[in-house]
């Protein structure tokens, strides 16, 4: 059934933090072409600070009813020294994207649906300046992986959701999601290069705040 809003009353909170297992850890790429451009490294899947893991989506699992979805439906992603920004971030279904390109360098962006070979766009730039937006993007529920035909170090994910229940970590590992209706669920964390999302199970009460700390384990 699609998700369906409705009036929450004394609703719940989810807040708490995501962390590395093993430890702090800076990744970085190579980078093997427009090097005067591009550098010689750029930064990698994974980022901590201390031990707090950043770019981690954290969501609730098949709710069907709740608080309204998001009225801003429009999202962006920008291409500056053959690097995507953000690198990681989540839209609900129906979202208008907007890829900016700031280099003065051949791109070819290609957008496909994560752990397949569906691709769901090509985005050649050729000017810095030049703006393309889509639909396409957040068409359906799922993970949208984006990488560059030319510059294979370039990354980035877009989570789309059918529902408002999701949140994306910030430096410090911390997320909040709120107005969520009093009940069991299962909470899902998902980073870059993890196979399947993890799994967490728990209750939230009306007008309640669970806190969750979830260690995650990555390649």
């Amino acid at each position: 059934m699609p998700y369906e809003a409705t009036s929450v009353t004394n609703g719940a909170t989810i807040s708490g933090t995501i962390t590395l297992a093993g430890g702090p850890r800076k990744d970085t790429d190579a980078v093997t072409r427009d090097q005067a451009t591009c550098g010689t490294s750029v930064p990698g899947a994974v980022e901590t600070n201390g031990n707090d893991l950043s770019n981690a989506v954290v969501w609730i699992a098949d709710i069907k009813s709740g608080k309204p979805l998001t009225v801003e439906k429009r999202a962006e992603i920008s291409s500056s020294d053959c690097q995507l920004d953000p690198r990681v971030q989540a839209v609900v279904k129906g979202t208008t994207v907007n890829v900016f390109n700031d280099d003065r360098l051949l791109h070819r962006l290609v957008f496909i649906r994560a752990g397949t070979h569906d691709t769901l766009t090509r985005m050649p730039f050729f000017d810095p300046g030049q703006v393309v937006p889509s639909e396409r993007l957040a068409k359906e529920a799922g993970i949208v992986e984006i990488r560059c035909a030319y510059h294979p170090w370039t990354h980035a994910y877009v989570l789309v959701f059918d529902h408002p229940y999701f949140a994306v970590t910030g430096a410090d590992g911390s997320f909040r999601i709120d107005s969520l209706p009093p009940g069991s669920y299962r909470l899902m964390v998902w980073h870059e290069g993890m196979a399947k999302p993890m799994e967490q199970k728990l209750t939230v009460t009306p007008g309640g705040e669970q806190k969750v700390d979830v260690a995650a384990k990555l390649p």
